[in-house]
């Protein structure tokens, strides 16, 4: 086409029809020059099309991510204090009050890790916003731009400019080109004018938008500022609390010995998972999980990698100063450690019980269980299957204790054995 418009516009300056007079010589220039114009820019609108917008980060997936985390940890919460109520627990239980608030600061700690994640879309949608409406006003000035010229040379040459283009044509076919290019223009004309009512609609919608979003990104921060003084007061209850056990005689000697029975607690919630499994397993004979456990004899994977700061056997019990037993080992590792499967089984219990804070128990087999206690968060439901090695959790110090570890236990039977004697070397 601009081979052929070219020709035309030689044709125009050397034909017969140039000698009729140079002014119409100079108009029917112009009139071409200005037709190239309109061509190329009417092309340049729809061959270069403004930029897509970006895609969605991974944002929402995270957010949905945590939010479910939110609802399996309300839930966990929910189990453990109906289970409290059917055990008889006193709601005045010293361990149960430590639990409780424990609670607390993990619901209030996994709102603010939502409404960070929230408030990080929605600033993000505010910039991707900003961005399309600098966009959308540049498009629009540019398409502005080309219009007015568009007039303005309507204005100057009306239709002589589109006569003189189809008089100079030398052929009939020629002449049928001419009519139909000009067509196509007053046809682009149309549909310029019809994007620009669109993206001006769109500029609209987008303003709109964004103020709506910096409404929701001011009751979000708003949120978040409230979230994290409940967390530092529920933070600074738990620590008055403890306090008030060590110092207090009478309530020291209540958490000794609700320790000592939540000891016995988790023998008994191991003995009671394993016997309602068994259950299951002889009305189901085939399940629709798979589960690979440890082989016999096998030895154990370390769940974290760190120095053993309290052995299996009889203890001084760091918070409370009583000599008692200790049911496992505390390995140290700094808070949000990955905590991983010792060995391969089945998700017995995930949840919460009294003076171990946050738990998950495996079965790997054979009646044999892992325990793993205090844990700041859980990354499996119960009845998952779990390979050794797969991350479960992450340490933490829920519960009674004095700060960031993993407690350990290996329960054979669901009595308590020395997990040294199971474990690698």
């Amino acid at each position: 086409m601009d081979v052929q418009l070219a020709r035309r516009e030689q044709v125009h300056l050397e034909g017969p029809e140039a000698e009729i007079s140079p002014e119409k010589g100079v108009g029917k220039l112009r009139a071409v020059r200005f037709f190239l114009f309109i061509v190329i820019a009417a092309l340049a609108v729809h061959v270069f099309p403004p930029a897509a917008s970006a895609a969605p980060s991974g944002l929402d997936s995270r957010i949905a991510q945590e939010e479910a985390r939110m609802r399996i940890l309300e839930k966990q919460i929910s189990e453990h204090q109906k289970r409290a109520r059917q055990m008889g627990e006193r709601e005045k239980g010293v361990l149960t009050q430590i639990n409780s608030l424990d609670q607390k600061k993990k619901v209030a700690e996994q709102r603010i890790r939502v409404l960070e994640l929230k408030l990080k879309k929605v600033k993000n949608t505010i910039a991707n916003l900003r961005a399309e409406v600098k966009m959308t006003e540049q498009e629009l000035g540019e398409m502005m731009y080309v219009l007015e010229n568009r007039l303005v040379n309507i204005y100057k040459y009306g239709g002589v400019a589109e006569f003189n283009l189809l008089l100079s044509s030398t052929t009939a076919h020629e002449a049928m080109e001419t009519s139909y290019l000009l067509n196509r223009i007053a046809q682009q004309d149309q549909v310029m004018i019809s994007e620009m009512l669109e993206k001006k609609e769109r500029l609209i919608q987008a303003a709109e938008k964004m103020q709506q979003q910096e409404r929701e990104l001011a009751a979000n921060t708003s949120n978040l500022s409230s979230e994290r003084k409940t967390y530092k007061s529920e933070i600074s209850k738990s620590n008055d609390f403890l306090g008030k056990v060590r110092k207090e005689r009478s309530l020291h000697e209540q958490a000794v010995r609700e320790l000592q029975e939540s000891q016995k607690e988790i023998q008994q919630t191991v003995m009671a998972l394993m016997r309602k499994k068994r259950e299951e397993e002889s009305r189901n004979k085939t399940r629709s999980v798979q589960y690979t456990y440890l082989p016999s004899g096998g030895r154990l994977a370390w769940p974290v990698q760190g120095r053993i700061t309290s052995s299996f056997g009889m203890r001084v019990h760091p918070t409370f100063k009583t000599k008692m037993m200790h049911t496992g080992i505390d390995i140290s590792a700094a808070r949000g450690t990955p905590v991983r499967a010792a060995g391969p089984g089945e998700v017995l219990y995930a949840g919460w019980l009294r003076g171990y804070g946050q738990v998950i128990i495996i079965d790997h087999g054979s009646n044999l269980s892992s325990v793993y206690a205090h844990l700041s968060s859980m990354s499996v439901r119960e009845g998952s299957a779990v390979k050794k090695g797969q991350t479960i959790g992450a340490v933490g110090s829920t519960g009674t204790a004095t700060g960031a570890h993993l407690h350990f236990e290996v329960r054979a039977d669901g009595d308590a054995r020395d997990p040294m004697t199971y474990l690698r070397k």
